[in-house]
């Protein structure tokens, strides 16, 4: 395997397991109803937003204050690793090109 693909293969495991620590803690967060005025959990929920944002809309009908399940997190949870895991394992058992 050639050295890029394996340092590539590692970043990915890193950034995605980093992503989806940030979006756990989010989640309990959220679960324990963490103040937005808080500096800590507003930089959490600003860091994470771009990733739950695509599942907003799942949220639309609960309220937006106090202990919450927020159904988007939840879902970017479990839908992160399951993209992710595809390109990991292409990039970890792809082949090395033959030079002639």
């Amino acid at each position: 395997m050639p050295a890029r693909a394996v340092i590539l293969a590692q970043l990915l495991a890193w950034v995605a397991g980093g992503a989806e620590a940030l979006l756990l803690a989010r989640l309990l967060a959220r679960l324990l109803a963490a103040r937005l005025d808080n500096p800590t959990f507003a930089g959490l929920y600003l860091v994470t937003w771009p990733l739950v944002s695509p599942f907003a809309a799942l949220d639309h009908a609960q309220r937006q204050f106090g202990a919450v399940l927020e159904i988007s997190t939840l879902t970017a949870a479990i839908f992160l690793p399951i993209t992710i895991y595809p390109l990991w394992i292409w990039l970890v058992f792809r082949r090395p090109e033959r030079k002639f």
